[in-house]
């Protein structure tokens, strides 16, 4: 089976701490069912897997019924590729929109999801569970082999008075004079950073003023429009995978 017939097969992440070949696998009961009532497979059947550490591997279904089903591990086929090291820090919105979020910064390339609380923050509650298995699907989607992590949801300057001054902060303000993000990116490629975009309605004042006083903090513009919270965290990402 070549590498084109390998990307035609169905993709799941199975969080196994090692694959062994010749290992059997219990799949979820979402899986079972995704498999035998969506794509119809039976056992028999090629899938490819992967679970964050081993690269992907081909493996073989060997048992599926209606809540249950079981795949034996064959042979790795691609070898572990680790994202770029960029968390992201932001403030959950409406559902449709936070969904979104969290789904491109999977697909970008994130490695962690830190939903944080400021004063202009509207959404005070989140399902981690739903959001990390819309990042485990964006994972499998996307043909990255790693998932990006999705944290419980912390106020913002409680997060920071811990954060690691190890990391960089990219810290995405709006209606003020900033670098650009190009500008800024020369300083800190390929060093450890972090993203941080605001809730609709912006920060408060007197969060851009404990943001900016931290050493470790770099304050950007994202161009002379104001972006919504999900437009802004895209560009903001898009734009740092790309420059570092």
């Amino acid at each position: 089976m070549g590498t084109e017939d390998y990307k035609k097969l169905v993709r799941l992440y199975i969080p196994e701490p090692d694959f062994v070949q010749g290992e059997i696998c219990a799949l979820s009961e979402g899986q079972a069912h995704y498999l035998r009532n969506v794509m119809r497979k039976s056992a028999g059947d090629k899938l490819r897997v992967f679970n964050g550490r081993d690269g992907d591997w081909l493996a073989e279904l060997e048992e599926i019924n209606k809540n249950k089903a079981f795949i034996k591990l064959d042979h790795q086929i691609l070898e572990q590729k680790s994202s770029p090291d960029i968390w992201v820090l932001a403030s959950p919105v409406k559902k449709e929109a936070f969904d979104l979020m969290i789904e491109k910064s999977c697909e970008l390339g994130a490695a962690k999801f830190i939903p944080v609380v400021c004063e202009h923050t509207v959404v005070h509650k989140i399902n981690q569970e739903r959001l990390q298995a819309i990042s485990i699907e964006a994972a499998e989607q996307s043909e990255r082999n790693d998932v990006m992590t999705v944290e419980p949801l912390i106020d913002l300057k409680k997060y920071l008075n811990s954060f690691s001054s190890e990391r960089n902060l990219i810290f995405c303000i709006e209606r003020m004079d900033a670098p650009n993000l190009v500008e800024t990116m020369r300083k800190l490629a390929k060093k450890p950073l972090a993203i941080l975009t605001g809730p609709e309605g912006g920060f408060s004042d007197s969060e851009i003023d404990f943001v900016k006083k931290m050493q470790y903090v770099y304050s950007v513009s994202l161009g002379p429009r104001i972006l919504r919270s999900e437009t802004a965290l895209i560009s903001a990402l898009s734009g740092v995978q790309l420059l570092s």
